[in-house]
């Protein structure tokens, strides 16, 4: 496989000789793309991004909204302030010690199924994807700029930065800073939420079920039957 890349880097002088209408014919871009793609985004990738790295983030967001005192997240769910206040300083982690001393099990169980699932999903979806990947960047490079990328890419150096380009974001320091960041995130939740709904206070509220007229109510009865 990489011998076939090489030859594709070697063209690159080849194309860069031609004239440009015919270095820019959509087919040629798209076939360039692919060869950039298949150092970008080789097969797998998405089960490398998912399978561990995916999941680790997954768990240490979990770890961390664990220790979040549960007064900052039921002030999201919009309850009177006094309801809030009496909440104290008590965590989730303190509350499901109580309520389920095997939340945190159970979660990693369910979150391992989970991700295991969308891993198969995903895999599936891969090849659309990577062909989609290889549409855009025909329409954002020329033949030659991905000629140009394609030979970088067989390099050392190239091969190095391509294979981890999809990973870097994933990388424990990028989700150790991902993580910093999740208290100052749910404190601008409330904010955010108060911003919503001075938004659409104009808007009339949504309607009830009681609120529907017998035909309303037929027709949300079909749509979710299908019949």
């Amino acid at each position: 496989m990489k011998t076939v890349f090489s030859a594709v880097s070697a063209l690159a002088l080849v194309a860069n000789a031609t004239p440009a209408a015919a270095q820019d014919a959509p087919a040629s871009r798209v076939e360039a793309a692919q060869a950039t793609v298949d150092y970008l985004f080789p097969e797998g990738t998405y089960e490398k991004m998912m399978r561990g790295t995916m999941e680790q983030m997954t768990g240490q967001m979990m770890e961390s909204m664990m220790d979040i005192p549960m007064r900052r997240l039921v002030a999201q769910m919009d309850l009177p302030e006094d309801k809030v206040a009496d909440l104290g300083e008590a965590t989730m982690r303190e509350m499901m010690e109580v309520l389920d001393p095997h939340f945190i099990e159970r979660m990693q169980l369910t979150n391992s199924v989970m991700m295991d699932g969308m891993v198969d999903v995903m895999t599936t979806m891969e090849p659309a994807m990577r062909e989609g990947l290889a549409e855009a960047y025909a329409d954002k490079f020329t033949a030659a700029e991905l000629n140009e990328m394609t030979a970088f890419f067989a390099t050392p150096t190239g091969t190095k930065y391509a294979e981890n380009a999809m990973m870097i974001f994933m990388d424990p320091k990028m989700m150790a800073k991902m993580q910093e960041s999740m208290p100052k995130i749910m404190e601008a939740m409330p904010g955010l939420i108060g911003k919503a709904k001075e938004a659409t206070a104009h808007l009339p509220p949504p309607r009830k079920p009681e609120d529907l007229t017998e035909e309303e109510r037929e027709r949300i009865e079909t749509l979710a039957t299908g019949d």
